[in-house]
């Protein structure tokens, strides 16, 4: 049986550390392993990997560990929209109408004249207040605009689609689904229900599928990636670019296998 040992079990430590070997490239070789035993017998030439998920007769795991996973989505729960902000209501101070009291000794046409420039003094002081007052009210109305304006942008922001970690959990690898566990669920993904595989990093692997007639789009951060992808591939994208080129295998990764003494099939 084709079993995952301990990175540094058989690898010569200072020779590793010229590589920087780690857990990741134990499971690109048990990877490597997988794809040449696909190539030469099918999913029939793979040997079961233990497994703690319940199968039906004709279901395989060919592997399981730890994981995490994210979902691009928009949040379940939109934020509560801030109250709007109303412009303050401004009143216009109005001066008070100025007491004339003449001098003694003033002609009347003094008085009437003196009158008439303290009426005209005061009706100015009554438009001065009340331009200031339209001014101040259209400040704070368009402060109010854009402070609305700014709380629904970041309403709108705070909606949009984005990566959302979940708890991490186990992830689990058949010939007919890749089944997440975790703490909240256990969601099993059919593999006739993908749609979209992708190995980002030799850890990551990105996979769009439809569920009740809605698109998910998640991104599994496991060590189990790659074999996870190889044996989704080989069953659902058999012609699949990254299977055919070999390129979900790292640059150079035989020469490292090579020089940490670790044996590895020649699979591209």
């Amino acid at each position: 049986m084709v079993t995952v040992h301990d990175p540094m079990a058989d690898v010569e430590r200072a020779l590793a550390a010229q590589v920087g070997w780690n857990w990741v490239d134990d499971h690109l070789v048990y990877a490597c392993e997988m794809l040449s035993r696909l190539r030469a017998g099918g999913i029939a030439a793979l040997e079961p990997y233990p497994t703690s998920i319940l199968m039906d007769d004709q279901e395989t795991c060919f592997g399981e560990g730890s994981g995490v996973w994210a979902a691009f989505r928009s949040p379940e729960l939109p934020p509560p929209p801030p109250p709007p902000i109303a412009p303050p209501v401004i009143a216009a101070v109005t001066p008070t109408t100025p007491v004339f009291v003449p001098p003694r000794g003033s002609s009347r046409r003094d008085i009437q004249r003196a009158r008439t420039a303290a009426n005209a003094a005061a009706f100015n002081a009554r438009q001065r207040s009340e331009q200031m007052a339209v001014q101040m009210v259209r400040a704070a109305a368009e402060a109010a605009r854009v402070a609305n304006a700014a709380a629904a942008a970041a309403r709108s922001q705070a909606m949009q689609p984005r990566w959302i970690p979940e708890p991490s959990g186990r992830i689990t690898v058949t010939n007919r689904r890749i089944h997440l566990t975790n703490q909240y669920r256990s969601s099993p993904i059919p593999l006739t229900a993908l749609e979209h595989i992708e190995l980002t990093q030799p850890d990551r692997l990105r996979i769009r599928f439809t569920e009740a007639a809605t698109s998910h789009y998640l991104e599994l951060a496991t060590p189990w990636a790659a074999p996870a992808f190889l044996v989704a591939s080989q069953a659902r994208f058999p012609h699949h670019p990254q299977l055919i080129s070999g390129s979900w295998l790292p640059h150079g990764f035989e020469e490292r296998c090579h020089i940490a003494g670790k044996a590895c099939p020649r699979v591209r």
